[in-house]
């Protein structure tokens, strides 16, 4: 059985960034990396100092050479179980291993998940997205739609006003804007459309429109569709954490509750960019090697 003093369940940006800030203050860290990133259909990831616009796959590609420098170990598997032995954590994995240490720091990311428009999930990541931040740049000038309804729709509206002229709203029902919204939309000149949508139409793997269910055909360049998100996880709940919508609830440092769990990156704020997630991935490695070292001399908060 391998022993480490961190476990890091999930091998994204979170993670890793978590294995390298816990690497470099030598803890001994084992990172089990599932292979399943979030963003990994993206064709760039935006907003990275230093790293704009790479490809999802190379930035995880340093981020693990980064951790594996300073002594973490990352392991291809799946967590499937972690029970608590004494002041221990022992967690067993999909190909029969297993593993043990004294925390777990969680960074298994949430799931987006797309309205349920035929069409949409093929472009995932390409021409169809969700964040403007991370893609309203390269959507400038262009024509798009939002397509989805309710609070989430108008936030990215709001944002995507910044970067065209040319946007619509596609709800396929009711909008769930009341009056003044509605009435804010049409003097801003962004149409609202209600009408049922039949799918996304692409040509060659590129997005060029939107069919509604009546027949006629809207192109369009760009979708911002208006997710909901999910645990990409059952484990945070499965080891007591309290998860409120797709979050794993902490405390400031990133502690759950439960003694000797941490939550790093979008599991525990989901909206977090991939900048976002590293910088609170190091909050909450830093917080818990101050919690271990308090451990250490017996002097540190019980419970954690």
């Amino acid at each position: 059985m391998r022993t480490s003093e961190v476990i890091v369940v999930g091998g994204g940006v979170a993670g890793l960034q978590a294995a390298l800030v816990l690497g470099r203050a030598r803890r001994a860290v084992t990172v089990v990396d599932g292979g399943e990133p979030r963003n990994a259909r993206a064709r760039a990831v935006h907003n990275v100092a230093g790293h704009e616009g790479v490809a999802p796959g190379r930035l995880l590609e340093l981020a693990r050479d980064d951790a594996r420098r300073y002594g973490a170990e990352v392991v291809c598997d799946v967590v499937t179980q972690a029970r608590r032995e004494g002041a221990r954590w022992l967690v067993g994995l999909r190909d029969g291993g297993r593993l043990r240490a004294r925390a777990l720091v969680l960074a298994t990311g949430v799931i987006e998940e797309l309205p349920p428009v035929p069409g949409l999930a093929a472009l995932w990541g390409g021409d169809v997205v969700s964040c403007p931040y991370c893609h309203g740049w390269e959507a400038r000038d262009r024509p798009v739609a939002v397509v989805g309804a309710g609070e989430r729709a108008w936030r990215q509206v709001l944002l995507l006003r910044r970067f065209t002229g040319d946007l619509v709203v596609l709800t396929g029902g009711p909008s769930g804007f009341d009056d003044e919204r509605l009435e804010w939309l049409r003097a801003a000149g962004v149409a609202v459309r209600e009408e049922p949508i039949a799918r996304v139409v692409a040509d060659g793997g590129r997005l060029t429109g939107v069919e509604f269910a009546h027949g006629e055909f809207l192109p369009r360049a760009v979708v911002f569709a208006a997710t909901s998100r999910r645990p990409a996880s059952p484990l945070p709940a499965e080891l007591g954490c309290t998860i409120s919508g797709a979050a794993v609830v902490t405390d400031a440092d990133g502690h759950t509750g439960v003694p000797g769990v941490w939550a790093a990156g979008s599991c525990a704020q989901p909206a977090l960019t991939v900048a976002g997630s590293a910088g609170h991935a190091t909050a909450t490695a830093i917080a818990l090697n101050d919690a271990l070292l308090d451990e250490d001399t017996g002097l540190g908060s019980p419970g954690r």
